[in-house]
């Protein structure tokens, strides 16, 4: 019989001594009186325990609140944000639309391994995907386990539920597909679509871009991003643009918006779109996520380094015995790591045709190309290219550091 005594000193009664017990997945804690002999601890244990056995209430103290879903959630949003988590939309949609119409007032510590299967199944009964089920459930690990850490729940009875089998695709766009999607899709899913085949980021990523972030430096223009929402998904603080990304940046029509692609207001509706293109061209089963895919396997393909590559893409390289990884926390890069970084982007201006190069002909079209015209808070052109401009001025600010671009007559501007 595996039980606990403890003794606890209180100001009126002296010397406590309390009964510590599990019973079937519930934690009792009773008093057992104060200023006792250990032999008569004892037997009041034994005695009380005969009791939660029985089912008796008489003399029990304080079974484990019965708290539920809704009334912990304040304290799963301020962990998130002693977190830090910038991105918490995804959460909130998943808590508010799937959790909480099942589980909100049940109490946690009756949630059951059934409860967690009944879930399951009813939401891929209602055609969710396999990915969306393993995200929302991710979500209610967090709230159970967080609820056993602050010692609110005794232990999280739906971790050994299995979830669906979910195959990670492995799709990568042939130069047939894109050929026929960009002759049928509008100029500004083109513009999107070229963007995303030269710098490898995200629907949603590229839909944020705006025109303040792109910036000029001696060896061409760079996008500068700003910090990821969240850090469960990798994005590169700043990326080379070759010509033809810069081309299909580069505003068609000025605006005082600084977001250069404003038809679609996220990755959703960007998403519906690609699929009605994709029907149009006749092409199958391609996510507009799979053109990321198809900008790291080009690079894999021209011989870019894997270190390159992760840094395009924003990942972190971990090492199998945790010296990488470690060499790259340590290492900022500089000129000549910047190099390397433009050489891989160019690269793929000539491996590959330039049919979606948004009209930019390599032999004779021009983009926002590399001006004497120095960037704000740029270092001094050592003839080995620049650094960093985050890495030079920690205080750059986005919003007041303006782009630069080049204009026909010659001369460039703020834009």
């Amino acid at each position: 019989m595996g039980y606990t005594i403890k003794t606890r000193i209180t100001k009126r009664n002296g010397l406590a001594f309390d009964l510590y017990y599990r019973w079937k997945g519930k934690r009792f804690r009773p008093l057992l009186g104060y200023g006792l002999s250990e032999e008569e601890a004892e037997r009041r244990a034994v005695a009380l325990i005969g009791k939660i056995h029985k089912g008796s209430s008489f003399g029990l103290a304080q079974k484990v609140a019965r708290l539920t879903l809704r009334s912990f959630l304040p304290v799963y949003w301020q962990a998130m944000r002693v977190k830090q988590r910038l991105d918490l939309r995804r959460p909130e949609e998943i808590i508010e639309n799937h959790l909480l119409p099942i589980f909100a007032d049940r109490p946690l510590d009756s949630l059951t391994a059934e409860d967690g299967l009944a879930y399951i199944t009813a939401r891929l009964k209602a055609g969710a995907a396999s990915w969306t089920i393993r995200r929302e459930w991710n979500v209610l690990m967090r709230i159970l386990n967080l609820a056993v850490d602050f010692d609110k729940l005794d232990k999280n009875r739906l971790k050994r539920v299995q979830l669906p089998d979910v195959d990670n695709r492995e799709r990568v766009a042939s130069d047939e597909e894109l050929t026929a999607i960009h002759r049928v899709a509008p100029s500004q899913l083109r513009r999107i679509l070229v963007v995303a085949l030269h710098t490898g980021l995200r629907e949603a990523k590229v839909l944020e871009i705006g025109r303040s972030w792109v910036r000029l430096r001696d060896d061409g223009p760079w996008l500068i991003l700003p910090p990821a929402r969240s850090r469960l998904k990798g994005t590169p603080t700043e990326i080379p643009l070759n010509r033809i990304a810069a081309a299909a940046l580069k505003a068609d029509v000025p605006s005082i918006e600084d977001r250069i692609f404003t038809q679609w207001t996220n990755a959703g509706a960007l998403g519906k779109a690609w699929q009605r293109i994709c029907q149009r061209a006749k092409v199958q089963d391609l996510h507009f996520h799979d053109l990321r895919h198809t900008f790291a396997t080009r690079l894999q393909n021209l011989g870019v380094s894997l270190e390159i590559r992760a840094t395009l893409l924003g990942h972190r390289i971990r090492g199998f015995g945790g010296e990488e990884a470690i060499t790259a926390r340590y290492s900022h890069g500089g000129p000549g790591w910047n190099e390397q970084l433009r050489r891989a982007v160019t690269s793929l201006e000539t491996a590959y045709p330039t049919a979606l190069s948004y009209g930019l002909s390599y032999e004779s079209g021009k983009a926002l190309v590399a001006d004497p015209v120095n960037a704000p808070n740029a270092a001094k052109n050592l003839g080995k290219g620049w650094w960093s401009q985050r890495d030079l001025n920690p205080c750059l600010s986005l919003e007041r550091a303006p782009s630069w671009a080049k204009l026909d007559d010659g001369t460039s501007r703020a834009l």
